[in-house]
């Protein structure tokens, strides 16, 4: 038999975290390609401006106009279509349940002013300060 005289080898205690930053990576490229189709609403020609972005910390409640001055509002995944008076009770609703709720609006460029500014209004009058309205940028 043979005896090893001399040092003893110590065990390796680290953590290889190179396949938690695998696993990460490919996470964050998987909600990068995601978080763009998560944009919910009616399909609408958007205005273009010089646009800022807005800074949104929860979810906003969207209000949609189509072309032809329909009114359409997104709960959840839905769009579902709402005149003036319902927008008024369910905006009321929804602030009563979250005060701090933001709302925006997504109104075609070929609706008329009066139409986003009616909305606006309805929504303004129960109490919601926090309004704002989605725009495209100028393609350059």
């Amino acid at each position: 038999m043979i005896y090893r005289l001399g040092k003893k080898k110590k065990l390796n205690a680290e953590i290889n975290v190179v396949p938690y930053i695998d696993v990460m990576l490919v996470l964050l490229i998987i909600f990068m390609v995601l978080s763009p189709l998560l944009i919910q609403g009616v399909e609408v020609n958007l205005p273009q401006t010089d646009t800022t972005k807005m800074s949104i910390q929860n979810e906003p409640l969207v209000v949609s106009i189509n072309e032809k001055g329909e009114y359409f509002i997104n709960i959840g995944e839905e769009q579902l279509p709402i005149n003036l008076d319902e927008l008024k009770r369910k905006s009321l609703i929804i602030f009563s349940a979250n005060p701090d709720v933001e709302v925006v609006f997504k109104g075609d460029r070929n609706v008329s002013f009066e139409s986003v500014a009616k909305a606006m209004a309805a929504v303004q009058s129960v109490g919601i300060e926090k309004i704002g309205i989605v725009t495209t940028g100028y393609a350059n």
